[in-house]
């Protein structure tokens, strides 16, 4: 991730010290979303660099402030957040050591997870998959250990409500909770009813994927590190439809049309 080691370089502690979004934005300032490229601290960064950045810094910042959520962060919690930088998205060393900066300055400040999640959906409000991805990113850790307690769903829905995604919640949720393993939960995997017809399934179906496509999510700002939830996810929602298609005795990917 070539922007973390030119903030690094150049002090990510400033960009760290408090709210991301405000210390961010005063870094950078505002006015580097309009007319990239723009330059930080006079080294040349652009557009989607920017974009990369600040979801970055979110991500793991909201991160700290939901593991907080409990009033203490448990071995449990950071061991996640641990696991899901070193296996989940493979970050380089570098990109490592900025996360568990950014998590750990997270975990200390008086900031809201709110005003963390207000100032993300402000740099995103135009790009609802990229939201997504945020809210699915956060329910990864938070059922990490298997335990989906009520502090944390309480943030998380805070989160949907902020980002405007209150309805899509359940379903965002449900990727998370079941696996095609079974007729009900390949609906449940698609937000849809059995009584629905096929072509408003497909319909879903195709939304799903492209709200969970790798290419749109780096287009719009998610750096390409971050971008294999969305392709698991994408797996599953692939898998439901087939078994969909299946039951009702349609041919699916990979089968004559």
């Amino acid at each position: 991730m070539r922007l973390i080691g030119k903030v690094t370089g150049l002090g990510a502690g400033y960009l760290l010290g408090g709210p991301f979004g405000a210390l961010v934005g005063a870094a950078m300032g505002h006015q580097l979303f309009d007319r990239p490229p723009r330059e930080l601290f006079g080294v040349p960064i652009s557009n989607r660099e920017v974009k990369n950045s600040v979801f970055f810094v979110a991500t793991f910042s909201m991160l700290g402030k939901l593991a907080q959520a409990d009033g203490e962060v448990s071995e449990e919690e950071i061991a996640s957040v641990e696991g899901l930088v070193r296996s989940h998205f493979k970050l380089s060393w570098q990109s490592a050591k900025f996360a568990f900066k950014t998590f750990d300055e997270a975990v200390v400040s008086n900031d809201s997870f709110e005003s963390h999640a207000r100032t993300f959906h402000d740099q995103f409000a135009d790009s609802p998959d990229v939201l997504v991805t945020m809210l699915e990113i956060m329910l990864l850790v938070a059922h990490a250990d298997s335990v989906y307690d009520e502090s944390e769903e309480f943030l998380i829905k805070s989160a949907a409500a902020i980002f405007g995604l209150d309805d899509e919640y359940e379903h965002i949720l449900h990727l998370f909770k079941y696996q095609p393993d079974n007729l009900e939960h390949c609906y449940d995997l698609l937000g849809c009813e059995a009584s629905d017809d096929t072509d408003a399934i497909r319909e879903r179906y195709e939304h799903l994927l492209e709200e969970h496509d790798p290419d749109v999510l780096i287009e719009n700002g998610v750096p390409k590190e971050l971008t294999n939830l969305a392709e698991e996810k994408r797996k599953l929602i692939l898998l439901a439809f087939e078994q969909i298609l299946r039951s009702r005795g349609l041919p699916h990917d990979g089968e004559d049309q």
